[in-house]
């Protein structure tokens, strides 16, 4: 199976939203505090989704 990079992936229009709602959220913040808190929500959110895309992808393997 031929390795696929992640600029190869598209988003679905939901997830297109969800990206540009909070790209919007975080260029009218002016609160050092909420842009930190925003930034590891952002860094643990990818953190799980990688962690569930490596559990599917050894499951498909089995």
């Amino acid at each position: 199976m031929a390795a696929v990079s992640s600029s190869e992936i598209q988003l679905t229009i939901e997830q297109q939203f969800r990206v540009e709602r909070a790209c919007r959220k975080i260029d009218e913040c002016n609160d050092v505090e909420t842009l930190r808190q925003l930034s590891k929500a952002l860094i643990v959110t990818a953190a799980r989704e990688r962690a569930f895309s490596r559990v599917v992808m050894e499951r498909l393997k089995e």
